[in-house]
């Protein structure tokens, strides 16, 4: 009787691994009582049970960081709590370089540290080898110690949350396998287990290597695959230091950790393979995988030239488990965008044991407030297409992830497998005069482009790479001649019917009861008064709308808009992204070239700014709108993808005596930071508020008709609270600006930079960066700025406006 299920709960888990029992831990903590984790077989048989247990308080977002330091909070603390020893030991860890560009890319993350107070320094190579006596130091340039780092014994950390969350009331089934998740109306309504059905008001995947297949039988994407991963225990080695670090050599695709008086040392493959690609055998429990020595051959060399005692010890432990990798490298986290209470916890990519305790916080809390947190907005499953979930997809591009885990963690570095799926109509004509690809939610997108005699092909650094004067020309045709770009995977919503106007007017800030002709960039909020998303806005006609997004974020805005169209509204959503190839003409020269291929007036007074007329270009029918994302003035030009090539054959030929030139995205992203053109996601989030932003302009909380948000914005307007988005650059031309760059206040960290890059305009590194306060914005502008670049104080310089006006 006592076995018998539920029937029941206002929360059911799937997975008993660190993630779902983080989850009801941290939900029975806070008060949720009602709550059950089902596991199809016994607690921590899946993935976790073989973790190496590695506990590193850095990684490489804000939220995955904020997840880990709050791991080492909690493996403090859960013992005294629960009784359950977590093993957690903190050792500390060392990362070496053996070159330069490795030192660089080191020395920026300790940069990162010092954003969340994370003690991390340089030390140097002859303090490293006394540190860890059993590394050959030949080649080691110097290395980063994090003091605070460790390892925790991953069953034993698992039990303990799981014994927290029943001491607080929640309820743990083993050997239970959900064998579906019920759904009606677009809600959860409970679980299908195979001794019996629980309804329920929210259900929490945590299946994880499972969980894509689980996710698949509702129409959830969960865009992960398990792969194959090994390590290797030594034999006991006499005299072994307990109390050594952690030890990571990226270059040499390897760790070595201390365990019970051998070595453990793991390998981040350089070539990986995906597991299971048929499905996972239902009896899977505890088990290992085949050991093939040639996968691991050329790191197991590496290894024992870099710590040379492995080449008389004998190996206790050959193994190879599956861990799961997604297909971007980052986990999914959040509320499925088409299934309210479906919520998902997967695919953290061999970080589960450091990540697991604060993702699961994160995702309990969410489930609580019914909004999240903290801003995740680089894990919500919404950033995922359909085809991101697809098996084909995932057996090429997940692999991938795990190869990428110790390389170099370059700015922009670009993807390799499963590339050229979504191809714009001008993508061959622009590879023909040397377009160097980049990808965006599988578009492939120009960086760059390669002049004549100029080996087509992406490098990477920290510095500067063979491209970047490329790239520095471009920015000079925009800012002062004409410049050409392929906008073609701009998001292209078409908000069509009856109820149109009043709908958009409802979910943007911005006025929409514009005249047909006219375009507006607007915001659209939460409730709580954040930015949702940002979107430009073209009306068609009295009852059809364009509403434009940035290329990764079209899904999660249709996603936003379908949520809030009411019972009875006359409201369409059609995406019409593939139906327009979109070029942007852009520079002082600009009118100079669209007057050479068309006969319109194209004055301010005939075609002003924030508007769109239709014409012809050549032969082709076209609408264009007048507006750029550099900065300069410029047109959006929309053609229909069978007049496409002719029309860029047309402005070529025309741009040719004006000088005109193709400009990649590298150029485009410098043009707009000069500007203080906001990217969503970088500079700007639902956490953010439109004041902090400098934004504020974009909300009419006076129309007849109240947006989203709206007495949640001027509330927060009116206190004032920041951070506040200001502008910066370095009074040094080296350096360059990427992302997460510490920026200091009189030598205090006072905040980070969101965007950065090279502007030619500037002859320097500019950057977008939020910055923190007490007092407001004005009193930002006194005080003595610098930024952290690699491990020096850069001085800088501040400003609330834009450096281009």
């Amino acid at each position: 009787m006592a076995n018998t299920l539920p029937s029941h709960a206002q929360v059911v888990i799937i997975g008993g691994g660190i993630h779902g029992c983080s989850v009801a831990y941290h939900l029975a903590k806070a008060g949720w009582k009602d709550v059950v984790l089902l596991e199809r077989k016994t607690l921590t048989s899946g993935t976790t049970w073989h973790a190496a247990g590695l506990v590193g308080q850095l990684q490489g977002s804000h939220s995955t960081t904020a997840f880990a330091s709050y791991g080492v909070e909690l493996l403090q603390e859960i013992e005294a709590e629960t009784g359950q020893n977590p093993g957690f030991r903190q050792s500390g860890s060392i990362s070496i370089a053996v070159n330069e560009e490795r030192l660089a890319e080191l020395k920026r993350k300790a940069d990162f540290a010092s954003l969340f107070g994370v003690e991390a320094h340089y030390m140097e190579t002859a303090e490293i080898a006394e540190r860890w006596p059993l590394m050959n130091a030949e080649g080691v340039l110097g290395g980063i110690h994090m003091p605070s780092d460790g390892s925790a014994n991953p069953i034993d950390l698992t039990q303990a949350l799981a014994k927290g969350a029943r001491m607080h009331g929640a309820s743990i089934r083993e050997n239970i396998k959900v064998e579906e998740v019920l759904t009606a109306g677009g809600k959860v309504t409970g679980v299908r287990t195979d001794q019996g059905t629980i309804t329920a008001d929210v259900v929490v995947n945590c299946g994880g290597m499972w969980a894509r297949e689980l996710g698949r039988q509702n129409g959830v994407g969960v865009p992960l695959h398990a792969c194959e991963h090994y390590y290797l225990v030594t034999e006991p080695i006499p005299d072994l230091p307990s109390d050594l670090p952690v030890l990571r050599s990226y270059c040499d695709g390897t760790y070595w950790k201390e365990d019970a008086g051998k070595l453990l040392f793991g390998f981040a493959h350089f070539h990986a393979k995906a597991w299971a690609k048929d499905g996972i055998p239902d009896s899977f429990e505890f088990d290992s995988l085949p050991f093939v020595e040639d996968d691991v051959m050329e790191v197991l060399e590496l290894s024992m030239n870099r710590v040379p005692i492995l080449q008389e010890t004998g190996i206790r432990t050959f193994f190879n488990g599956p861990e799961s990798y997604s297909h971007d490298g980052r986990f999914t986290l959040g509320e499925a965008p088409d299934l309210k209470g479906y919520y998902v916890l997967a695919g953290v990519n061999s970080t589960g044991i450091q990540s697991g305790p604060g993702a699961g916080k994160a995702l309990a809390d969410w489930i609580m407030a019914g909004h999240p947190p903290m801003d995740l907005a680089e894990m919500d499953p919404a950033r995922i297409e359909d085809w991101q979930a697809r098996d084909p997809y995932l057996q090429k591009r997940c692999p991938e992830t795990l190869v990428l885990t110790y390389a170099m963690h370059w700015p922009g570095r670009q993807r390799e497998a499963a590339r050229n799926l979504r191809r714009t109509p001008f993508y061959h004509p622009m590879k023909a005069r040397g377009a160097v690809y980049a990808e965006a939610q599988g578009w492939e997108r120009p960086g760059w482009f390669a002049p004549d005699g100029v080996e087509p092909k992406y490098d990477y650094s920290f510095h500067r790479p063979s491209w970047f004067e490329h790239a520095q020309a471009e920015q000079i045709a925009a800012r002062e001649g004409v410049a050409m770009i392929d906008y073609s995977m701009l998001g292209k919503l078409m908000v069509e019917g009856r109820d149109a106007e009043t709908f958009l007017q409802r979910v943007c800030a911005n006025d929409m009861a514009m005249p047909v002709g006219r375009v507006a960039y607007s915001l659209m909020l939460n409730e709580r008064g954040g930015i949702e998303s940002d979107v430009t806005v073209a009306r068609h006609s009295e009852d059809s709308f364009m509403v434009m997004s940035s290329i990764s974020h079209t899904r999660r805005d249709r996603d936003h808009l379908t949520r809030h169209i009411q019972p009875n509204e006359d409201v369409r959503l059609r995406d019409a992204t593939s139906s327009y190839g979109v070029l942007s003409i852009a520079g002082p020269k600009a009118r100079d070239l669209l007057s050479a291929v068309t006969d319109i007036d194209l004055s301010d007074a005939a075609f002003p700014f924030n508007s769109f007329q239709y014409f012809h270009i050549g032969h082709a029918p076209i609408f264009a709108q007048q507006l750029s994302y550099t900065g300069e003035h410029g047109w959006e030009i929309f053609i229909t993808p069978d007049f496409a090539e002719h029309v860029f054959e047309v402005l070529m030929e025309a741009g040719e005596p004006l000088g005109l030139r193709l400009v990649g995205g590298e150029a485009l992203n410098a043009l707009r930071i000069e500007k203080g053109f906001l990217h969503w996601g970088h500079d700007m989030s639902y956490t953010e508020a439109p004041h902090q932003v400098g934004l504020g302009f974009t909300c009419k909380p006076n129309k007849a008709i109240p947006f989203i948000g709206r007495d949640a914005y001027l509330s927060r307007k009116a206190e004032g609270k920041g951070p506040f988005l200001c502008h910066i650059k370095l009074t040094e031309t080296e350096p360059l600006l990427h992302h997460n760059e510490p920026v200091l206040r009189d030598g205090n960290v006072v905040g980070f930079v969101t965007s950065g890059a090279f502007a030619y305009a500037q002859d320097t590194s500019v950057g977008l960066c939020f910055v923190s306060t007490s007092e407001g914005r004005a009193s930002l502008l006194s005080g003595e700025y610098s930024v952290m670049v690699e491990g020096r104080a850069i001085p800088a310089q501040l400003s609330l406006k834009p450096f281009l006006a």
